[in-house]
């Protein structure tokens, strides 16, 4: 046998990640963790970025499809699912968010409208009555449950939401740098705050620079939490209340699935991964 028939041969089938960005610990995460285990399922991964654009996600999509790889995970942007992009036998697996889609793809993702009422709540708790909410960048600005989460804490706490306190990226520049800009440009309108939620431990730490400008601190003027509990939440100054959505487990059922998917296996239409909230100093 010639070495080109045996490497073929020795050939890992291969299974597509697609995710909105690299830059962000809490996606960088998800797609290591899921990297590892497809790999020890006997796959090779291929991790793609969409950069938070809505048109090179479908076109990491078709092309993966078009390349052979057996199954994708996909963290998507878009607001549907085009129906001629994929087969519709394809192997397909949606992560954290799902577009709407004419055939039924298994989703593993934490419940984020829970998960930000269960941290809006815990603001309202420590006696916040002005919250403003980055719910975080999506390449077709679906509507976020998040927002949905926020809005239904406030309302049991018979706050009417006002727009004004919700904050969406332009996905332009980093979450660090454009969670800066909006809280800088919030204070200086006068919009009275005494808390903020941010879509990344990055973002928050956007907030707490932002803040230090117009001369308030955090969190003896601003409480903050953030979402993903990264490595930042831990090392910042204050340390910051976080939710921890476990992206381990996230990428490993998500890998379950898809691998049983490939194999004709049923599987869960929905699979939901608790988050809890990890309380430090940014809330004191």
């Amino acid at each position: 046998m010639n070495a080109s028939v045996k490497n073929n041969q020795d050939l890992r089938p291969l299974a597509g990640i697609v995710i909105p960005t690299t830059d962000n610990s809490f996606f960088s995460n998800l797609a290591d963790y899921a990297a590892r285990c497809l790999y020890e399922e006997g796959c090779t991964p291929l991790i793609l970025s969409s950069a938070n654009d809505a048109e090179t996600e479908k076109s990491h999509l078709r092309s993966l499809s078009l390349l052979g790889a057996k199954g994708i995970l996909c963290v998507s942007g878009l607001r549907s699912l085009p129906e001629d992009l994929l087969p519709a036998d394809y192997p397909l697996v949606w992560v954290d968010r799902h577009p709407e889609s004419c055939r039924s793809v298994p989703l593993v993702a934490n419940d984020d409208q829970s998960a930000m009422a269960l941290a809006t709540d815990y603001l309202l708790e420590k006696g916040c009555r002005n919250i403003l909410l980055l719910p975080g960048y999506q390449a077709e600005n679906r509507t976020s449950p998040r927002v949905l989460g926020y809005e239904e804490a406030l309302r049991k706490h018979g706050i009417e939401p006002d727009p004004a306190y919700i904050l969406h990226r332009a996905g332009r520049k980093s979450s660090e740098a454009e969670t800066e800009e909006l809280i800088r440009d919030v204070m200086g309108k006068g919009i009275p705050a005494d808390a903020v939620i941010t879509s990344s431990d990055r973002a928050a730490l956007g907030v707490i620079t932002a803040l230090h400008h117009v001369g308030l601190y955090v969190p003896e003027d601003i409480k903050l939490i953030s979402f993903d509990n990264s490595p930042y939440s831990a090392m910042a100054s204050p340390a910051i209340t976080a939710l921890d959505r476990n992206p381990r487990l996230l990428a490993q059922t998500a890998c379950r699935t898809l691998l049983s998917l490939i194999k004709g296996e049923p599987v869960e239409s929905r699979t939901i991964i608790p988050v809890s909230l990890c309380k430090r100093d940014s809330t004191r």
